[in-house]
């Protein structure tokens, strides 16, 4: 509890002072491990100051973290990098600040990733399967078990899928410092705001017609829709485990969470196709509308 309430109080010292927000920014920004905090203190910002206060402080963090990835590799690198690890961010900040919704914050990162497949494929079709030879290699003392896993699947297609776990991953890590932010912000303005506004996390039917023109396209193997499918499953999944949180929360929510977890790991084939059905499903039928209601407020 005494260090929730610290990490809530420093929160608030830094929305109150920008030369505080820059700082903290700055310095979490090179500390190892610790960068995602500096994306979830800009993303705060955003959340509650806007646009033009986020930039502010989103501005020299992006500076200085860039220095030390300089030394260590290519220019262009670094600042690929760099942007990566913000700006998407940036933006599902904004796109949350308005919309209150966090289907507007998946449908940020899905355009940025898919427009950022599209260019690379564009622009360097053969660098996706040059990354995954590279990485192969590199797993060299285990090719006996890597060719006998990946017997008879085309490689070309494993690259694809790969790249867009990739991706996904960095979607994952900006999301978790986004919902630390927006935790924040909660704590400080609107306590249980947060948990509304997760529980009312549901996938919708255009979100529907995308998944099924992604799975249409990857059956022909079209290598953008293989780039972005990891994403658009990861995004029912989220929204099929929210239902079934959602159902059975009532009480004891934090066991419940866990056993939705556990379950996941006992089974998870079966249990996480269960979710990404569940998720589609409920794109069509809001399920939530036979559940007594227990969502409504936002930050």
């Amino acid at each position: 509890m005494r260090a929730g309430n610290f990490i809530t109080r420093q929160c608030k010292v830094i929305l109150e002072s920008k030369q505080q927000a820059i700082l903290y920014a700055v310095i979490f920004s090179v500390l190892p491990f610790a960068s995602w905090i500096s994306v979830a203190l800009v993303c705060l910002v955003t959340l509650r100051k806007g646009a033009k206060s986020g930039f502010d402080v989103l501005l020299p963090a992006l500076v200085i973290h860039s220095v030390p990835l300089i030394m260590l590799i290519p220019l262009s690198g670094a600042i690929i990098n760099t942007l990566i690890a913000y700006l998407p961010c940036y933006f599902a900040a904004l796109s949350l600040r308005k919309a209150e919704r966090w289907q507007a914050v998946a449908g940020v990162f899905f355009i940025l990733a898919f427009l950022g497949c599209l260019f690379l494929q564009l622009l360097a079709p053969g660098f996706i399967v040059e990354q995954f030879n590279q990485f192969k290699m590199i797993l060299t003392q285990y090719q006996e078990l890597v060719d006998s896993t990946l017997n008879g699947i085309n490689s070309v297609i494993l690259a694809q899928l790969f790249f867009g776990i990739q991706i996904l991953s960095i979607i994952v890590s900006s999301t978790i410092s986004l919902m630390f932010a927006r935790l924040m912000q909660a704590k400080l303005f609107l306590p249980g705001g947060f948990r509304n506004e997760l529980m009312a996390f549901r996938s919708g039917r255009v979100s529907f017609l995308v998944f099924f023109g992604v799975l249409l396209a990857t059956f022909y193997e079209i290598p953008l829709a293989m780039n972005v499918l990891p994403i658009v499953l990861c995004y029912f999944l989220a929204s099929g485990f929210g239902l079934v949180y959602f159902i059975f929360s009532r009480k004891r929510q934090v066991k419940v969470f866990i056993l939705l977890m556990l379950l996941m790991l006992v089974k998870p084939t079966f249990v996480l196709c269960a979710y990404i059905v569940l998720g589609s499903l409920d794109s069509l039928v809001n399920f939530r509308s036979y559940f007594p209601s227990r969502v409504g407020e936002s930050i």
